[in-house]
């Protein structure tokens, strides 16, 4: 084929040699060199023959793109070159007219420029009459827009074929790109559609507000249109052999993808300083606790990029780790001797495994973190998220490990659920052990993450294609979202920046209403149906989440997007008594003690109401929980004193 195809333009070009000539001279065939013109023919056959030093039909450019143009382009006038030295070699004899050379080398461009047109043209009507390629309708003549373009009438399968664009920039109105025209303002979409009968919207403008692609989606709610998005550059990371979801690796092979959790929020992508994060991990032993659950693989995985010594990953999920494994590695065979299966609420196991492993850091995510469940269950979450993390740090201690990161959540902010003051409590207690050791042992405190097992999102999408009412607690809930790969690049970049006992906070945005992100899925599923119930809020949760405490001072001197907070250290022991009691025969019945035991250790005690079937008794050790109050609230009092002066 690409000996055809040079010949084929070899020949042309020659055809317009002789032509050019003959029209030179009025057609008298007298006045013309019949030799020279078939000498100055045959070099126009032969540069294309050779196809020159451009390479034009050796695939290395696209059939009928600029770059294969210009290599024609060059191809000929290398031909022009050789036919005036041609004529100047023959200077005794004119061979051709100089501008004969010129004028046939400008018929031929033409003939290509009019060839690619009419080749583009039909490729469209064939694939616009063929009932396996969509009509597609590009929102975004920017870049992005033109490169989705492209996209389309390069992609052999012909999967897509465009019938136009949107773009709310007037200068764009009208504007042609490979024959493909601006119809109008976005605004506009569902007329357009209907006016084109395109099946497919590609989003094209990569900084479009979720509040936009919302409008879109409720505009074309009633049409059966497929929504695409076109992938902007940032959501590929050429460093990685292996691309980080299923949805990365499916980008590698299609053209556009669907909407993401991502677009719906609008997150953006972050900056975080890779020397730093380099020096911290590279070569050093990483233990990495939760590995099974959505952070703490996603951690796994943001760690072997910066090629540590070892990441020993645990948890007490085997599937989470026969998954965490698979997504490292592409295989999941679970005899790695850095996959270990356990328990951290096992005091021997944690010992053992780190006295074993004697890593450099250890990143603790493990942690129960459904908040409806804990207020339930107040012991499980004592437990795991206090009794687990304190055995964590005294091992962490004993055996020299020189930095620790505990995994902490907005909820312990302003503290008014069981989960919340868990994790205060061992921010607390992480400070504590940091000021005794002088270690780099630290918190970091960031909210809820997209597509995390049970996230809302998660559980908005599964509802809506169940067909079944989408629940929210309240109209005007707002929560704090972050995606768990950027949530893992800061809080790599909070363990080498932060300092020993404090918390780092990530900054989490602008803080998303719940029943927009309700109605944002509804939109985009295609169901318009589809109904929002409101079920009241839970005990233990609140309207909006603080990212901050009472106190605490939005003060960052190392990153633009992590806060560093002193937090003030706590009584372990006191910390200790309520592991205690947590794993009491008893302590079934009267979880609400515990939970005001809790509370009042940590320093926030506030009014708890016992359950009905608690035992008469409970008024005895309420008591006692209050009065221990009042004593944790003096010596906290006593601490912001020190503190001020």
């Amino acid at each position: 084929m690409r000996v055809v195809a040079s010949l084929v333009d070899g020949f042309v070009f020659a055809f317009f040699v002789i032509v050019m000539t003959l029209v030179r001279y009025d057609f008298h065939m007298e006045r013309i060199n019949v030799a020279g013109m078939f000498v100055c023919s045959g070099i126009a056959l032969a540069v294309f023959l050779v196809g020159g030093p451009f390479s034009i039909y050796r695939g290395r450019y696209h059939r009928g793109s600029t770059d294969q143009f210009a290599a024609i382009a060059g191809t000929v006038a290398l031909g022009v070159g050789f036919m005036w030295v041609a004529e100047f070699l023959f200077s005794s004899q004119l061979l051709i007219p100089t501008s004969v050379p010129i004028a046939a080398g400008a018929m031929i461009l033409v003939a290509k420029s009019f060839e690619n047109w009419a080749r583009r043209n039909m490729k469209r009507r064939s694939l616009s009459s063929s009932r396996s390629s969509k009509a597609t309708l590009v929102v975004g003549a920017g870049s992005q827009g033109m490169l989705a373009l492209d996209m389309i009438t390069q992609d052999d399968r012909g999967e897509y074929f465009a019938v136009g664009l949107l773009d709310d920039d007037p200068a764009k109105r009208h504007l042609r790109y490979n024959g493909i025209r601006v119809l109008g303002p976005i605004s506009e979409i569902a007329h357009q559609v209907d006016r084109t009968g395109a099946s497919v919207v590609v989003i094209a403008i990569s900084d479009l507000p979720p509040q936009s692609l919302e409008r879109i989606a409720s505009d074309l709610e009633s049409r059966p249109i497929e929504i695409k998005i076109m992938p902007s550059f940032a959501e590929f990371d050429y460093t990685r052999s292996e691309p980080e979801s299923v949805e990365m690796a499916d980008l590698r092979h299609r053209n556009f993808r669907d909407v993401s959790l991502e677009d719906l929020i609008g997150r953006k992508p972050i900056s975080t300083n890779i020397e730093d994060i380099s020096s911290t991990i590279t070569g050093r032993v990483v233990l990495v606790t939760g590995a099974g659950g959505s952070i703490g693989s996603q951690l796994c995985r943001q760690v072997a990029r910066f090629d540590p010594a070892r990441i020993v990953m645990t948890d007490r999920d085997e599937s989470g780790l026969h998954s965490t494994q698979l997504g490292l590695e592409g295989s999941a065979m679970l005899t790695n001797e850095d996959l270990v299966l356990g328990d951290l609420r096992d005091t021997a196991f944690i010992n053992t495994l780190v006295a074993d492993v004697k890593p450099d850091i250890i990143f603790h995510a493990a942690a129960l973190k459904h908040l409806t469940f804990l207020e339930r269950f107040p012991e499980q979450a004592v437990r795991t998220n206090i009794g687990a993390s304190l055995d964590l740090l005294d091992a962490a201690v004993a055996n020299d490990v020189e930095a620790f990161v505990h995994i902490s959540t907005d909820k312990a902010a302003e503290a008014t659920s069981v989960l919340g003051r868990t994790k205060f409590s061992i921010e607390r207690a992480v400070a504590s052990v940091a000021a005794e050791s002088g270690r780099k042992y630290m918190s970091v405190r960031f909210g809820n993450v997209l597509g995390s097992r049970g996230s809302v999102l998660e559980t908005f999408v599964a509802q809506v294609a169940a067909g079944d009412p989408v629940t929210v607690t309240d109209p005007e809930v707002t929560r704090y979202f972050m995606t768990a790969d950027e949530a893992c690049e800061l809080v790599l970049q909070a363990a080498a920046i932060g300092r020993p006992g404090e918390t780092l906070v990530l900054d989490m945005g602008e803080p998303i209403r719940i029943d927009d992100l309700a109605k944002r899925v509804i939109a985009l599923s295609g169901r318009p149906d589809a109904r929002i119930i409101y079920t009241g809020l839970r005990p233990g949760e609140k309207l909006t989440e603080a990212l901050l405490s009472p106190g605490e001072i939005d003060d960052r001197p190392m990153h633009p997007l992590i806060t560093q907070v002193p937090i003030s250290p706590i009584d372990l022991s006191e910390l200790r008594r309520v592991v205690r009691s947590s794993r009491e025969p008893e302590v079934f019945t009267r979880r609400k003690e515990l939970e005001a035991e809790l509370a009042c250790v940590v320093g926030l005690a506030t009014a708890i109401e016992p359950h009905a079937d608690d035992p008469a008794g409970s008024a005895d050790t309420l008591g006692h929980a209050s009065k221990r109050a009042e004593i944790t609230q003096a010596d906290a009092d006593a601490r912001d004193g020190e503190a001020a002066d």
